[in-house]
């Protein structure tokens, strides 16, 4: 039996995929997944609106349900850092030392070539590397193309950060969030195992904890795969233009249970060939399985996950990482400081950065506002997602033992032009965070902490 306050976050979480909400409308959202957990128990989950969309279709117009999973975006990062974060427990990986050391060709800025980029640095957004329009060497092709200057992907030098007027950006300075930091850490996670990515995420960190994902969707097993949702917009891409009103279109993931011959980046062969993963040379090439973004996992198990932050390397009774790994990820490596104007605090919404884990901060200021609820006084750690039509976030505060996950698998209209009436933060997620800890976890006006 759901209490009244989750009878009415229903309610309201419903409306959000049926374009009304609490009597004025709101651009409808394909899908919507959600979970909350306080003191290692699931207190609050919803699933709303359709996980595939085809009305033409009913075997291809499928709800949402608990076992739904999503490209869950950036959300993919914390999981990828439990994964280094186990290779630093054995002696592995140091976060410290010259990357240049485990990828076997010298990765160096161009114009800061004394200082070293550090794993610490991929993890933080500090590296002083940038994605430009591309972050991924399909198939076949090496890590070290991006970093080499007689190479078609060199994009004349693109990927190392430019000079910022009054700003410091030499690596370990200066912060802006880069997805090609994870595919470096990819590749040396691939070279200090001898594992492919995808395999070693999956025997380290997914399968021990039951959790039912991957970051290589042909590694699920039939009724896993068949519960993939896609992600969608009303936009024929990211640029637009959007029609609130107009069809969903399916961006990524539209699978309709046909399995795809490789679940990766690539270039086709000659007549349309598909080249053979048995093929891939381990530590070539770590973007190929989007270990920044790639992760199809659901909110449930997610949260499970989560829990490993939460309660110290541990997960009810099954410990993941060691308590001072946990505590290395949320410790300060950057705090945006406007006066330095040491990094791109995006919106105002990126101003504390751990080891791919963010803090909120609870500020409002010229730049944006990170607040969760109007009133301010709540803090948590975290990361949102953001790709392709998804939009999510896991959020969760160790000390009240309280965090949420939820999954948006597209918006009606462009999220860009929808920020909230407080913050900074898209509307729909607004409305979701500000209610998940008023309504299910008592967050109330002049209370601090979540």
């Amino acid at each position: 039996m759901k209490s009244e306050a989750e009878v009415r976050v229903d309610s309201l979480f419903e409306a959000l995929t049926e374009d009304q909400v609490g009597g004025s409308r709101l651009p409808a959202l394909a899908g919507l997944a959600v979970v909350a957990v306080e003191a290692g128990k699931t207190v609050y989950e919803g699933y709303f609106g359709r996980r595939r969309i085809d009305p033409a279709d009913p075997s291809c117009d499928l709800p949402v349900t608990r076992d739904t999973k999503f490209r869950v975006a950036s959300m993919s990062k914390p999981i990828t850092c439990i994964g280094a974060m186990l290779l630093v427990e054995e002696g592995l990986l140091d976060l410290g030392r010259d990357v240049s050391d485990y990828l076997g060709f010298r990765l160096r800025h161009p114009q800061h070539p004394e200082v070293p980029i550090t794993a610490a640095m991929l993890l933080s957004h500090t590296s002083s590397l940038r994605d430009d329009e591309n972050y991924t060497v399909p198939f076949g092709g090496r890590l070290e193309e991006m970093f080499t200057p007689d190479s078609p992907l060199y994009a004349d030098g693109r990927h190392f950060a430019p000079p910022v007027p009054e700003s410091d950006t030499a690596p370990g300075r200066y912060f802006e969030y880069c997805n090609l930091n994870f595919g470096v850490l990819a590749t040396i996670m691939e070279m200090v195992t001898g594992e492919r990515f995808d395999l070693y995420m999956q025997s380290r960190v997914l399968d021990p904890l039951g959790v039912v994902a991957s970051y290589n969707v042909n590694l699920l097993d039939d009724a896993a795969f068949a519960e993939i949702g896609a992600l969608y917009r009303k936009a024929p891409g990211s640029e637009g233009p959007w029609d609130p009103a107009g069809p969903w279109l399916p961006q990524v993931d539209d699978y309709r249970g046909k399995r795809p011959k490789l679940a990766l980046r690539y270039n086709p062969g000659p007549e349309g060939q598909f080249p053979e993963l048995s093929t891939y040379e381990i530590g070539s090439n770590g973007t190929m399985f989007s270990p920044q973004g790639g992760l199809r996992i659901s909110p449930a198990d997610y949260s499970k996950l989560m829990r490993v932050f939460m309660e110290g390397g541990r997960c009810g009774s099954a410990r993941v990482l060691a308590e001072s790994s946990v505590r290395d990820m949320m410790t300060m490596r950057w705090k945006y400081d406007p006066e330095l104007k040491n990094g791109e605090s995006y919106y105002g919404m990126t101003r504390e950065s751990g080891l791919a884990l963010f803090r909120t901060t609870d500020s409002q200021d010229g730049s944006g506002c990170d607040r969760l609820v109007p009133e301010g006084g709540v803090r948590m750690w975290g990361h949102h997602g953001d790709a392709y039509g998804y939009l999510g976030a896991a959020l969760f505060d160790p000390e009240s033992g309280r965090g949420f996950v939820y999954s948006i698998s597209g918006t009606a209209a462009d999220p860009m032009v929808n920020r909230g009436s407080y913050s900074s933060w898209f509307v729909w997620e607004e409305l979701i965070q500000k209610t998940l800890l008023g309504e299910i976890f008592g967050v109330r006006p002049g209370v601090t902490g979540a």
